[in-house]
Order: structure tokens, then sequence, then C-alpha cells
């Protein structure tokens, strides 16, 4: 039998290890039963990682006073028990991708998803900072609950007193948690990568995870959209559905559909316009080139040789120099708009000038546009005055025939928008009056068309600043419209030189980040993941499917 001093000797050290280790879990559960800890460990272990490049982070004293301003007068709102609805059936909607804020089919867990109009997508901030997701009635949580949290990563349980109080900050977007320490740093909503959930990402992948994460200044950026805007917006997707029998499924398919052949009206019922000037507006949009503008309108009155109603929208917010107003006073009839924003967008602009028309039909150009003398409105108008067509278009001198067709599909190894450059379903000869015209799903942005049907669909969809061809045509297909093609009708597409080109415009023209959040965009609004503008293709004989066999353009996303 060992005698006490010598089981001292070969157990002490053991011993001390374990009254050590007693010690310090007493203190660690001490530290995790106390209130909001949970919060502050998040935050240090997010303050421990590295910082990536893509990561800004933001003025922690600006973003609490901005939190505790808002939760202060959410408050005084409070009526006590009852907790009425401060943002109340929206879809939250990720600022830069265009994808929304989902959920996954256990309804536990906050993901990266395309924005269905199918499903209930919806959420409710309330006056007391609850995210409730309504289809469930669960509030936002961190996922693993309780006060250690493991994973940044969001899901959906209970609304009880673990619930995390949030604050929309609409200057910024961000979605935000005040963590409850002596820094009053904030953490926001934001998508984050499969690989870390810790870093917010620009480019998440579907069923990234949505987690809380240091505040970026692009990649948590979010949209409250309101359903009934969302619906409006998304109005030609609703009810499409994909053909039977065909190999594309999936929701988009439906718009493969083709629209109904252009069909001409008996005499007695066409209309006639026999003086342009009465039943044509010009609109265009530029980005700070009036003298552009003014180039456009002298080549309308040189090859015409009258002026036409012209209304154009160029961004700001500066004023111009008198000389630009002096020149362009030479053309009475134009209307030229300076607004107050200097990245008004494409569409934005074109919407504006749309809804200021006051004539039957508008011609679309762009500003770096010059007619000649096959740029032949008469003709343009005769095809809409006696066929039931919307939109008669052109092409560009020199230029290959950007006019085609809009597929859906399985394209790249995944579901992908694509534009068939100089495939029209329907072939010259659709109008036999104008035996160089076909009927196709787009055409260049030269075309004339019918003011009230392009401003029943929207016009052109406002978000997309640049890119914005394919998605306005896509809109034109699914409401039916038909648009026709004639090849012997063009402008000439003079461009500058890289040294007339105005600061702001190349600003705007050729910022990649720009460019590629319009694309990112694009593709959200139709729940694809890749688009693509295809200029040499084949037709499979046996299902009249079309196969890209050589892209100008692929823009694929995961």
């Amino acid at each position: 039998m060992m005698m006490p001093a010598v089981l001292l000797r070969r157990y002490g050290l053991l011993l001390i290890v374990c009254l050590f280790g007693v010690l310090v879990l007493r203190e660690l559960t001490t530290y995790l039963n106390t209130p909001c800890s949970a919060l502050q460990r998040l935050q240090e272990a997010l303050d421990t990682r590295s910082t990536r490049n893509n990561v800004i982070i933001k003025s922690s004293s600006s973003l609490s006073q901005q939190y505790e301003d808002g939760y202060k007068s959410q408050q005084e709102d409070d009526g006590g028990t009852d907790f009425p609805a401060r943002i109340s059936n929206h879809r939250l909607k990720l600022w830069y991708t265009g994808r929304c804020i989902d959920v996954d089919g256990d309804n536990s867990v906050l993901l990266v998803g395309h924005c269905d109009p199918d499903l209930e997508q919806l959420f409710e901030l309330t006056v007391s900072g609850n995210l409730v997701y309504k289809p469930a009635g669960s509030c936002v949580k961190l996922l693993n609950g309780g006060p250690n949290p493991t994973s940044p990563e969001l899901g959906l349980g209970e609304c009880d007193g673990d619930s995390l109080r949030f604050s929309f900050q609409k200057e910024t977007g961000f979605l935000t948690v005040l963590v409850p320490d002596e820094k009053g740093a904030v953490l926001c909503v934001s998508p984050a990568s499969k690989l870390d959930p810790y870093v917010a990402t620009l480019f998440p992948c579907l069923a990234a995870p949505i987690s809380l994460t240091k505040c970026n200044e692009e990649a948590s950026k979010l949209e409250f959209v309101e359903e009934p805007v969302f619906m409006k917006d998304r109005e030609i997707f609703v009810n499409v559905e994909p053909m039977e029998n065909d190999q594309c499924d999936f929701k988009a398919c439906g718009l493969n559909n083709p629209v109904e052949a252009v069909k001409s009206f008996r005499p007695n019922f066409a209309s006639h316009c026999t003086n342009p000037f009465d039943c044509i507006t010009v609109i265009t949009k530029t980005a700070r080139r009036p003298y552009l503008v003014a180039r456009l309108a002298q080549s309308i009155r040189d090859i015409k040789g009258y002026d036409l109603r012209i209304i154009c929208l160029d961004d700001g917010p500066n004023d111009y120099p008198e000389e630009v107003w002096t020149e362009l006073s030479k053309y009475p009839h134009l209307e030229y708009i300076v607004g107050d924003d200097e990245d008004m967008g494409i569409s934005v602009g074109r919407n504006i000038a749309l809804d200021m028309v006051k004539t039957k039909y508008f011609l679309l150009v762009d500003d770096d546009h010059v007619f000649n003398n096959k740029t032949d409105i008469d003709k343009m108008i005769n095809i809409l005055d006696t066929t039931d067509a919307t939109i008669v278009g052109g092409k560009f001198e020199g230029f290959i025939k950007f006019a085609g067709s809009i597929r859906f599909g399985y394209y790249h190894k995944r579901q992908e928008f694509g534009m068939f450059s100089g495939h029209c379903d329907r072939k010259p000869g659709i109008i036999p009056a104008h035996p160089n015209c076909e009927q196709c799903d787009s055409t260049s942005n030269i075309f004339l068309a019918k003011t009230q049907p392009v401003i029943q669909i929207g016009g052109w969809s406002p978000e997309l600043k640049i890119a914005e061809h394919a998605d306005f045509f896509v809109k034109v297909k699914g409401a039916g419209l038909k648009v026709i093609y004639c090849d012997d009708i063009e402008v000439i597409n003079q461009q500058e030189t890289p040294d007339e080109r105005s600061r702001s415009y190349q600003k705007l023209r050729y910022d990649g980040r720009r460019k590629n959040r319009m694309f990112r965009l694009m593709n959200s609004r139709y729940n694809v993941n890749g688009l693509f503008w295809c200029s040499k293709y084949s037709v499979i004989p046996s299902t009249g499917a079309l196969q890209c066999l050589e892209t100008r353009h692929k823009i694929g996303y995961c």
C-alpha cells in the first residue's frame, strides 16, 4: 500500500490541473450566462479574423448612433404588448445581386435564394425590432441558439427573449444588430461564403448562408421590397409555365413560347399618319454628351428636311455653360432635361422621356446615332399603321444583324438566358408589302414603337442602369407584343473617340463592377445563372431548339 507522500508526488500535478479546470469552468459558465454575451463573443470572433480586401468597415460610432436613434423611436411607438409592424410584407433583396433572402425547406436556416413570385418570401420588421419570417411566424436568431455562438449564421426560431433585435438603416441599406459592449459596434445581416460564414461576400452562390458579419458597403446592402411592387415588377413572370414535354423545364422556359404571327389590318381599319411630326416623338438618354444630341438633331434635319420632337434626358447634377445651351437652342423642338443624379441610368431616363410622349408613336435612338438615307421613318410608320405589330426596328450601318430570338434553357450546363442574334422565328414575307421585314423577338436600339403598349408593360426596368436591352425585349415578348425587323432600315452608330468621351460617360460606361452588377440583376429577374449572346447557331431539326455554336459574350454565376 502506497504512503500518502508517495501518492502526492505521483498524482499531485494531475490534481492541480483538475482543480484549475474546475475553476475555469466555473468562470466560463458565469460568463456564458451573462445577458447579451453571445453577440459580444461573436463580435470578438469577427475582430480576431483577418481583414479581407473586400470588407469595408463602417464607422461603429455613427452606425451605433443610427441604431440607438431608430431603436428609441421604435420604443416610443411601441404600445407595450402589441408589436405593430414597422416594415410589413416585404421581400429582403440583396442590393448587389438582386437575389433574395430565403429559407431552407425546414424553415430553419436563412440562405440566398432566387426571388420567386411563386413563393411567399415575406419578412416583417416589428416595432420592437424582431425580424419575423411571415410564412412560418418565426423570428430570426443565431442559427445554433444559446449564449455561445459557434457560427454567425442566421436561422429561425420562436419569437422570445433570445430573438435578435434589428434596425434598418435606409441610407446605407444595412440591417443591423447592435452589439451590447463598450465599443458600441454593430453587425450587419449579409450574404456570406459557404467556405467562410464570417465574411460578407459580393458574389454569394445560391444556398449560401446569411450571417451576421462586419458591415460591407455593398455586400451588406439590402432592400426591403413591398410585395405588390415586387409582383408588379415580375408580372410577366408570374403566369408563365414551360411547355409540356420540353427539355427546358424551369419557370423562365415558359417565355420561350412563340408570339403569335403579326397580322395586317383590313384597309378600312388602318390608321394613317401622313405627317411624321404629328405622330412621332424621338426619345434618347445621354450621359453628359449634349453635343452628340445636337448632332443627332442636325442629322434628322439634314436627311429628312424637317425637325422632329426630341425628348432627351441627361445625367446631372451640374448645369452646362452658356455655349452648350446656345448650341442646343438651334433645335426648337428639342426638350433637353438635365437631372439631379449623376447616374440616373438608361432605363430611368428613357422611362421619364416615355411618360412625356404625347404622340401615338415614339422613336428610340441612342445619343450617338446619326440618320442616313436608309433611316426610313415613313416605312416604319406604315408598318405600325397597317399591322398589329408594336415595334418595328432596323440595324446599325456596317454592323451584323443584331435582331434575333430569345431563349431560356440549359446552356453551358446551367439554367441560362440566350440572345441568338440573326435568328428570327418567322422569316421575311410575314408582311407582304414589305418583303425585307421579318418577325423577331428583339431588334436593335433603333426602333419605332406604339407608345401606350410600351407604357403598359412598364417601359424599361428602372434598376438596370445599363444592360437593359435584353430585359426590355423579354418583357415585350412575355406580354405578347410583336416585333418586326427590317433589314433595309438603318442608322449610323457614330461613336466618339476615347479623347472625345466625357469623363462622366467613361466612368459610367466602363466601370467593371457597375457593369457586373447590372448583368447579375438582369439574371436575377428571371432566376437564371447565366447570360450569353450567340453569334453562330444551329437549329436541331427534331425539336426546332437552338444550339449555340459560338458566343460573343458569356456571363455565368453560381
